[in-house]
């Protein structure tokens, strides 16, 4: 039975050191006010693909099994750390609420209306010049806070920078917001879109993301009521515009929705909330109509948590159907229209955490789901599994040390794929994290790089392949950062 909806509320504002400059949404600019200132997982490893896995006294472990007690009396000890990237100080903070007041006639929410915001622009890049090992990556751009106060955001390359997207609040309102990280690393925002029905609790999946210079920047989110909606958004001199189309209602907000192109336009995946979950897709045209909607939920099964397996040729998306014992991933294939073939079953892998959050990728040597899963005692851990072109053993990425949500991210390279994972920093119920990054190829994991978040935590990770580096963006408690690594492969 899939688990029940949890919330705690989450306050976000942005800081005039890292906050963006004016603009005009009608397309008029200042030019000096440019930029933004502001299973089981222990026990996978060796696991045959379709075999119920054993636990530690030998007992074999039934299909729908009861799930493992919340929280034993004893976790794991904390695993040796990869390593540790130094962290910068995180900029001092200030208060631009009215900067940041939403005006239903400016998508970027009265940001020209503070000229305060104009101090602290001239903030750019100061890239190291990194120089990672082989099969390795090292920190290029140190993390740094492109927005001021805790909230989940994701990330996807565009052009020579890249675009996060995440919630944020200003008092009881919600809001999505998506700025700019520009080539040179100027911060500009895009949009700040409103939600009419702000969500009851905190938000544990962030927004979907995709873009490129042809398609714009396409944003799916959803309001507190489980009402999914779209919309796309310019980048360049004027940025913005657009309006909200509504997609379904009924949709489950645990789960982020997935967003990938065809040349056709926009592909959107989301999860329902209904007994079993299912997933559906629905496909964008290119003047923003929904040409049509699939249902990407296996016969006589669940789906949850659908993510698009980045790289794949052709097209292919994954979903999850978490049990309480083994859990199958499905794959489906997309034609070059994002039209879905037959559901397949992949991969058993353990139980996962609940909710499941997934990420896929293809590289050359194969393709790889990445998912949220539970270790030894009930305790958090990322799996991995290998999909294609032979399924192969569940085996763990961030063994299971203690508790709470994990976050997981996967890329395509040319010879490799990039993982990155939440990695609890200590055991026990509330530890702090870092990030854990690794590349995976034909020879297996490489050595792992540890991310530290200057305010000491770092949760739910995200990746995105730029130009010439690779983009990582994470959540802390004192904001949203953003960061580059550059990779040997």
């Amino acid at each position: 039975m899939p688990p029940t909806n949890s919330h705690v509320d989450v306050d976000v504002t942005v800081d005039v050191d890292d906050l963006p400059t004016k603009h005009n949404v009608h397309g008029k600019l200042s030019s000096t006010l440019r930029t933004l200132v502001a299973g089981l997982l222990l026990g996978c490893s060796g696991q045959a693909p379709g075999k119920a896995p054993h636990d530690s006294s030998g007992t074999l472990q039934a299909q729908n099994a009861p799930p493992p007690p919340a929280a034993p009396v004893q976790p794991p000890a904390a695993p040796a750390q990869p390593a540790q990237a130094q962290p910068t100080k995180p900029p001092p903070a200030a208060h631009v609420e009215e900067a940041l007041r939403y005006d239903p006639a400016d998508p970027l929410s009265n940001l020209e209306a503070a000229d305060v915001l104009d101090r602290g622009a001239g903030k750019g890049r100061t890239p190291r010049q990194a120089k990672p090992a082989a099969r390795s990556c090292a920190i290029q751009d140190e993390p740094r806070r492109v927005w001021s106060k805790a909230g989940i955001a994701t990330l996807a390359a565009f052009d020579k920078g890249f675009v996060l997207a995440g919630y944020t609040r200003m008092g009881e309102a919600e809001q999505v917001f998506v700025v700019l990280v520009s080539g040179d690393g100027k911060l500009e925002p895009i949009a700040s879109l409103p939600l009419r029905v702000p969500h009851p609790g905190e938000r544990v999946a962030v927004p979907g993301l995709a873009a490129d210079v042809a398609h714009g920047v396409t944003v799916a989110y959803t309001d507190g009521s489980g009402e999914l909606f779209m919309q796309t958004l310019r980048v360049g001199a004027a940025h913005g515009g657009g309006s909200a189309t509504s997609l379904a209602k009924g949709v489950d907000t645990r789960f982020a929705p997935a967003v990938d192109y065809v040349e056709r336009g926009a592909l959107i995946a989301y999860t329902l909330g209904t007994t079993p979950m299912r997933s559906t897709l629905v496909r964008i045209g290119v003047k923003g109509d929904v040409i049509g909607t699939h249902n990407v939920t296996p016969d006589g099964g669940g789906a949850a948590a659908p993510t698009f397996v980045r790289g794949a040729s052709p097209r292919a998306i994954v979903t999850a159907d978490p049990r309480n014992g083994m859990s199958p991933i499905s794959r489906t294939p997309l034609d070059s229209d994002g039209k879905p073939g037959k559901v397949e079953l992949t991969a058993p892998v353990g139980m996962m955490s609940q909710p499941p959050q997934l990420s896929a990728a293809q590289s050359e040597f194969g393709a790889y789901v990445v998912y949220s899963g539970m270790g030894s005692a009930a305790t958090s851990a990322i799996g991995l599994v290998r999909i294609g072109p032979k399924v192969g053993a569940p085996e763990p990425f961030v063994k299971g040390t203690a508790y709470g949500a994990l976050h997981n991210a996967a890329i395509a390279l040319p010879n490799a794929i990039l993982v990155a994972a939440d990695a609890p920093l200590s055991a026990g119920k509330q530890p702090k994290h870092a990030l854990q990054l690794a590349l995976l190829d034909a020879k297996g994991q490489g050595p792992a790089l540890r991310v530290d978040s200057p305010s000491g935590d770092a949760t739910h990770v995200a990746l995105a392949e730029g130009r010439e580096e690779i983009g990582f963006a994470f959540s802390a408690p004192d904001g949203v950062y953003w960061g580059t690594v550059r990779c040997a492969y």
